[in-house]
């Protein structure tokens, strides 16, 4: 059983409250960005929830045989439900299976806890499938809803259920927090911290792979493509060599991002250099249209969609919105 991760406890301590009220919900959604812990989150208090004897700020004993089914993955109450292996979207056959699983009522004091993770990857006939059990919910069932876009969300599904919003936690205590479990120098951290969005769960990830390296890599391209000093379509082949697109449109992402929060507080310092740059010239404006752009790239990478074809466009784009056109 893990610790609440720091930035965790006002939304932990709200829980718990609403739970000793009585009051807690059926459907809980819990909305942020990658790499905000909502996973973990969701599983601590599925294993306070079954915990025969939660310690006094709410998180499982470990030690009940509630919690060493848990440890074990194995409590019969407790199921997870996502994307098969190698599919990007949760079927409804899933879904129908969890819904099935929900019939039978619990026991006095007794619960049971779903977890759908990424929620909004569920194809519309799950989602459909999943509302009838959110209108008519069984006393001691918990279903948690885990989503980085949760406007991809029905409204119908979003409205049925209570929202906890994940805030990217401030730098300094994910800095602080990478210090203490990863021994990151806080330079080091920040750095990392802005590659992965400013969300400091996904930078383990990301020192296990080098990743600051060819990260820097193609930065120095981006940021000489916005000079006009180097081939579109020959830095689009060579970083295609590099990595996927998907992974390419992170990176693009979390540029832009960095970029317009620099604009938006020009006291703050961005880590890297290139950006910072960038930032003192780029219009607001322009960057959030090419911002919206690469959302919309994202959404259609999972589809069939020309890698290099993909990446000309939006480099060519930023080319433009980097010299100032519309």
């Amino acid at each position: 059983m893990s610790d609440l991760l720091p930035w965790h406890h006002p939304s932990w301590h709200r829980l718990l409250e609403t739970r000793q009220q009585g009051r807690m919900p059926h459907a809980l959604l819990l909305s942020g960005a990658e790499g905000v812990g909502k996973a973990r989150f969701a599983r601590q208090l599925a294993e306070s929830l079954l915990c025969e004897q939660p310690a006094e700020n709410g998180l499982a004993c470990g030690k009940c045989r509630q919690c060493l089914l848990l440890k074990a993955d194995s409590h019969p109450d407790l199921r997870q439900v996502g994307p098969e292996e190698g599919k990007q979207q949760i079927g409804i056959e899933a879904v129908r299976e969890l819904v099935a699983g929900n019939t039978l009522s619990v026991g006095e004091d007794a619960h049971r806890v779903f977890i759908i993770d990424p929620a909004d990857s569920m194809s519309r006939a799950a989602a459909n499938a999943l509302l009838k059990t959110l209108e008519e919910p069984i006393p001691g069932s918990l279903i948690v809803l885990l989503s980085a876009r949760s406007d991809r969300l029905p409204v119908t599904i979003r409205s049925r259920c209570q929202t906890l919003a994940f805030a990217l936690p401030e730098e300094e205590a994910s800095i602080a927090w990478l210090a203490e479990n990863t021994g990151t120098p806080p330079e080091q951290a920040r750095q990392l911290l802005q590659l992965a969005g400013g969300a400091p769960l996904n930078v383990p990830a990301l020192i296990e792979g080098d990743e600051l390296q060819r990260h820097n890599r193609l930065l120095e391209d981006f940021a000489a493509i916005a000079a006009g000093g180097v081939s579109v379509v020959q830095t689009g082949e060579s970083w295609l060599k590099e990595t996927d697109l998907p992974h390419l449109l992170k990176y693009l992402v979390a540029w832009l991002s960095a970029i317009i929060r620099s604009k938006m507080a020009p006291a703050s310092q961005l880590a890297f250099p290139p950006l910072q740059t960038l930032s003192e010239r780029l219009d607001l404006r322009l960057a959030y249209q090419l911002l919206d752009r690469l959302y919309d790239a994202e959404r259609m990478s999972m589809n069939n969609l020309n890698p290099q074809l993909a990446l000309e466009s939006i480099l060519l784009e930023w080319s433009r919105i980097a010299k100032g056109e519309g």
